[in-house]
C-alpha cells in the first residue's frame, strides 16, 4: 500500500537526531511507497524561518518532488472537504470552530483515500474526527 505522511513526521524528524533516525528506521525502507502532499510541502516551507530549515526542507521534499511522487488535492476533493467540515458541523456543533481550522486535515485525509494511501500522522485527535465521518487508512504514531 501507498503511504502519505502528515506533516508532524517531517517535523519530528526535522527536530532532532533521535526524531531523523527514527524517521529513516520507519520510512527509508518504504521510501518507493511515499508520497508527499502538496498540503504537507507548502506547511513545511511556511515553517521554514531560516536557511537550514530551508535546506531540510528541501532534502525532504526534493526526492519525492524529483520523483514524481507528489499529490494534490483536486476539485472533487476540495468540493468533499466543504461537504464533509459542513456535515462534522451539522453532527457535532460543538466542534464548529475547530473543524472549519482543519479543511488541510480534512483534504490530506481525503487525498491519502483517493489514491489508497496509508495516512501517517502523529495527530490521533484531528484526524480520529475526520476519520469518524469518512473513512480512510489511518495510522496513528507515538
Amino acid at each position: 500500500m501507498l503511504i502519505l505522511l502528515d506533516t508532524n513526521v517531517y517535523l519530528t524528524a526535522m527536530r532532532s537526531e533521535e526524531g531523523a533516525r527514527s524517521f529513516e528506521r520507519a520510512f527509508l525502507p518504504v521510501v518507493f511507497r511515499t508520497y508527499l502532499s502538496s498540503i504537507v510541502a507548502e506547511e513545511l516551507y511556511a515553517g521554514a524561518l531560516d536557511a537550514g530549515a530551508v535546506r531540510l526542507v528541501e532534502r525532504y521534499v526534493g526526492v519525492l518532488e524529483r520523483a514524481g511522487r507528489v499529490v494534490t488535492p483536486t476539485f472533487r476533493d476540495w468540493k468533499e472537504a466543504g461537504k464533509l467540515v459542513a456535515r462534522i458541523t451539522r453532527k457535532e456543533p460543538g466542534r464548529k470552530p475547530k473543524i472549519q481550522q482543519m479543511v488541510n486535515d480534512i483534504l490530506l485525509a481525503l487525498s491519502a483515500r483517493r489514491i489508497g494511501a496509508h495516512l501517517f500522522t502523529f495527530n490521533r485527535d484531528d484526524f480520529e474526527l475526520i476519520h469518524r465521518h469518512k473513512t480512510f487508512s489511518l495510522k496513528v504514531l507515538r
